[in-house]
């Protein structure tokens, strides 16, 4: 038994959310029957917690060979299971019966079918094998994806690309994790509610929450002076009192807000509520409307009152989610891009450089994020586990496996403090504890020790500089001016940019600033490090997925793609700690444009107005020098003017 008040507030102690992950239908007579087309894959369905699980069975060391094919099935499977949650692992033969929601995959040449399987099936010389069998040393079925030669295994994983099936150019397909499909929006376009899955709906209680996704491209650049609108259709009751609100919430940040100010009820029609683009970013993004209502009845709370058939408000589906036109152009690095869409590695058109060490936990860690990437990209790419070295400094790269083994190099480059090797190993046995098992302040609250729940997630911030206590402002400020040595106009400057800084939020970015340019310096308790950078002597974008060991890195991975967590990341990186579900952002101090679109009148000038809205500085020198620029075209026309007479 639970008790609450009538107020607003507590509905948020009593409450229902439904998991799509885990929400179908049960059939009675026991367990189905284990899938034997290949078309059955979706049936694999999903464990406890709405993962799938995708197991291969190896027996013997995982050569680049294996490891580029492991990597290329992966996202096929992901795409023709439509597997909202696919986590891979390697395991040996003989691993014990296959669990809920997880797929046995044996892939290889026909001595690696022989390895890990009873009865392997027979191989035609040079023909693929795409198969299911049911295998005692598997634990049940398992999908065999086998050839005598590479070739003739990757023709077999590509009969399984060529039966993924592909939304149209309008929307995203993430019935598996949303429903419906998310509408892909590549430039101005409205869409109706009806068409986002929001039914016309009444309502009598008061609080109401409506959820819909939103998809944008990769290229997408418009956060800083696009728009976006609701035209809602809507009602409410006599009953209902002024100062009622209706919020929107982009990502978990509060977009934009409504006020109820009719005193005998209303009949709203096309209310254009703006919502500025600053917290959408590319790929996915979870848009949902709160309507918050108050009535007299809730001040008296008597028993029953909630039990009255009067309806409060009602939502028409007649509503429409209208996005304006945006800029479209790359821009790197962009972590929301490589997350949401799979930028720029799923848009080259030779194979993805993946540098790695080819053990199980780090294979597997990069298997689950090239099928990650594949969901969300809604396609495959090749993959190049052994790329020739001289061809890195040339090429997009992703650096995949423990912090130890990531060389200094890959660390300067993609902006990371190279001291994290040493305090990391330092603190591997710690889990983010001081000596003594204490939990550190990462994993405290205020009420003790932070518990990770499955629904309610931390909103998340940009990264936290570390700052003095207020008592030691004089110090850190002497201090802060006798290293950096500047005096006269430089320390002027300094002076003024923190003023700024402090009162406006401003970062003017002189030189000597402190800004995000900074190397990162990820906090101890972190599970999982992703950041991007630029290879040495060239715009190829290098991203790196690391953490303390390969063994570690694979847990945490598998926590982080979770999506509540995959669709937060942005900037250029990111330092995830799996126990308390905190991540720390830093963003780009300056960003490389990559030209995707047609540079037309339109598009640049969408393309201007975004990077002066971000750039306040120049944007304030332009205005300035235009200004000056007017008066003395002003004054010499003036002077060239003939005199009038007297």
């Amino acid at each position: 038994m639970h008790r609450t008040d009538c107020s607003v507030d507590s509905t948020y102690d009593l409450w229902t959310d439904f998991d799509n992950s885990l929400t179908g239908v049960a059939f009675q007579g026991g367990p189905g029957a284990p899938p034997a087309m290949i078309d059955d894959l979706p049936a694999i369905g999903v464990d406890a917690q709405g993962t799938t699980r995708i197991r291969f069975i190896h027996d013997g060391p995982i050569e680049p060979s294996f490891s580029k094919q492991m990597l290329f099935a992966v996202q096929a499977l992901t795409l023709r299971g439509r597997y909202p949650h696919p986590v891979v692992s390697i395991v040996a033969p003989d691993a014990g019966p296959a669990p809920t929601g997880t797929l046995n995959v044996v892939l290889g040449s026909p001595e690696d079918l022989r390895a890990a399987l009873a009865a392997p099936p027979s191989i035609a010389s040079g023909q693929p094998v795409l198969r299911l069998v049911n295998d005692i040393r598997a634990g049940g079925p398992a999908l065999v994806l086998g050839g005598e030669t590479e070739q003739a295994v990757m023709a077999a994983i590509e009969r399984l690309v060529a039966g993924v099936e592909r939304s149209d150019d309008e929307k995203m397909s993430i019935s598996s994790a949303y429903a419906p499909d998310a509408p892909f929006f590549t430039g101005a376009r409205s869409v109706r509610f009806s068409e986002l899955g929001v039914p016309t709906q009444e309502f009598a209680g008061r609080r109401l929450r409506i959820r819909f996704p939103v998809a944008l491209p990769a290229d997408f650049y418009g956060a800083a002076n696009g728009q976006a609108r609701i035209l809602l259709n809507a009602a409410y009751a006599p009953s209902v009192r002024p100062g009622s609100q209706l919020s929107v919430y982009v990502n978990g940040s509060l977009a934009s807000s409504y006020v109820l100010t009719g005193q005998h009820g209303g009949l709203i029609e096309y209310k254009e509520i703006n919502i500025p683009l600053t917290h959408f970013h590319a790929g996915i993004n979870r848009v949902w409307m709160e309507i918050l209502l108050n009535v007299d009845s809730d001040e008296t709370c008597e028993p029953g009152a909630t039990l009255v058939n009067q309806q409060r408000f009602v939502l028409f589906d007649s509503s429409e989610f209208v996005m304006d036109d945006f800029a479209r152009i790359g821009t790197e690095p962009n972590l929301a891009a490589f997350f949401g869409r799979g930028y720029p590695y799923f848009r080259q058109a030779e194979p993805i450089a993946v540098v790695m060490r080819h053990d199980a936990p780090t294979v597997a860690t990069a298997a689950t994020l090239m099928a990650r990437l594949a969901l969300f990209h809604e396609g495959t790419t090749r993959v190049d586990t052994a790329p020739p070295p001289a061809s890195l400094k040339s090429r997009p790269v992703l650096f995949i496996g423990e912090i130890n083994r990531i060389p200094s190099e890959v660390l300067n480059q993609v902006g990371i403090v190279n001291a994290s090797k040493i305090r990391w190993i330092s603190e591997r046995d710690g889990g983010g504890a001081e000596p003594g098992g204490t939990p550190t302040a990462a994993g405290m609250g205020a009420n003790g020790p932070v518990a990770r729940s499955p629904i309610a997630l931390p909103m998340l911030d940009t990264a936290v500089r570390v700052r003095p206590a207020s008592g030691d402002e004089d110090i850190y400020d002497r201090w802060r001016d006798e290293v950096t040595g500047e005096t006269g106009l430089s320390a002027a400057l300094l002076r003024f940019e923190k003023w700024v800084k402090d009162t406006f939020d401003i970062s003017l970015g002189f030189p000597g600033a402190d800004s995000e340019s900074a190397p990162f310096n990820p906090p101890p308790g972190t599970s999982v490090l992703v950041a991007q950078g630029f290879a040495p002597n060239s715009n190829a974008l290098w991203t790196l997925v690391t953490g303390h060991t390969a063994e570690s890195l694979l847990a945490g991975f598998q926590d982080f793609t979770v999506g509540e967590y995959w669709l937060k990341p942005f900037g250029r990186a990111v330092a995830f700690d799996a126990a308390t579900g905190q991540m720390e952002i830093r963003t780009p101090s300056s960003r490389r444009f990559v030209v995707t679109q047609p540079l037309g009148p339109s598009n640049l000038r969408l393309i201007a107005a975004n990077w002066l809205s971000l750039n306040i500085v120049t944007y304030a020198l332009v205005l300035v020098l235009c200004c000056i620029a007017f008066a003395v075209i002003t004054s010499l026309l003036l002077r060239r003017s003939p005199r009038g007479g007297g």
